[in-house]
This record gives C-alpha cells, sequence and structure tokens, in this order.
C-alpha cells in the first residue's frame, strides 16, 4: 500500500514476526521498547499500569522527527494497537498496527501509517518523505523484534 497526495502519505507493509500475537503484542509499547529497539528513548505522560493502554499518552524528541506526542487511540490485546501522533505543529500521523496468526507460530504484523500535513510547512516536510524509508525502517524493526524474540537481546546497529 502507498498512496501519495499533497496532504497526506499512506504507507502500509506487512511484517512477518517469528512468534505468537500473544508473545509480539506486548512489545509494542513505549516502556518494553527499550527491550529491543536499540535508539527508542520516550517519556511517559500517562498511563494507569504504567504500560501500554487505551488513551496512554508519551513523546518522543528524536533529532530527525522532531517533538511528537503520542496517544493510544485503539487497544486490543493482542489483535491491534493504533497511534495518533502529533508531530509539533505540522502533521498527524496515525500509526495502526494489526497482528494475525499466519497458522505457523508466527504472526503477520500489518502496519499502517498515515502522515497528514496541518499547514505549509507541514506539506513542504512532507514533499522529501519518501514511502520507502518508511518501510525500510519497518524492516528494520522487523528485524530487531524477530532477534529478540529469538534469543532475548537487543540487536545493535539495526
Amino acid at each position: 500500500m502507498n498512496e501519495k497526495a499533497p496532504n497526506r502519505i499512506i504507507v502500509g507493509c506487512d511484517l512477518k514476526i517469528d512468534a505468537l500475537a500473544d508473545d509480539v503484542f506486548p512489545l509494542l509499547c513505549p516502556v518494553r521498547e527499550y527491550d529491543w529497539i536499540e535508539d527508542w528513548r520516550c517519556e511517559m505522560i500517562f498511563s494507569d499500569s504504567g504500560v501500554a493502554e487505551n488513551n496512554c499518552i508519551f513523546t518522543t524528541d528524536r533529532a530527525a522527527e522532531g517533538k511528537r506526542t503520542w496517544v493510544v487511540s485503539r487497544y486490543e490485546p493482542p489483535k491491534a494497537i493504533e497511534f495518533v501522533i502529533f508531530q509539533e505543529s505540522a502533521a498527524v500521523v496515525r500509526l495502526d498496527l494489526y497482528l494475525s496468526g499466519n497458522g505457523d507460530g508466527t504472526t503477520c504484523l500489518r502496519v499502517t501509517h498515515t502522515i497528514t500535513a496541518l499547514n505549509d510547512d507541514g506539506i513542504a516536510v512532507m514533499q522529501h518523505v519518501e514511502p520507502q524509508s518508511i518501510r525500510n525502517r519497518w524492516q528494520a524493526l522487523e528485524k530487531a523484534m524477530n532477534h529478540y524474540l529469538a534469543d532475548g537481546s537487543m540487536l545493535s546497529g539495526a
């Protein structure tokens, strides 16, 4: 899936995770991502449980992306988690993650990344967004997650 309009980009990809959805889903959490994503950093703003849950809010601040505020807008373990991500005043990102079993002990993690520019500044930034770079990042995360699930350690340099 790949759609591009002047103020919206939709990029989708399917990842194959070598574990059951029950084992994969907990890793899609801002706290648990410290276990398997080397460059992950966030600040938890709100969570009753201390981990991902519906209406959980956290922030990230990465040089390449700037400050982002994330809101968990759907939380259905072990099937789906969705985030609405506010990127300063330029764009809103919706990140939909759906998990389904492949029938062989692996999970299909379907990722849909929708970026919508809010203004001319956002449109200018989006002109430099390449859908393949988004897919490449997700493929690197697929490799990191599979490594973590196989041996319990973080994959360096992913």
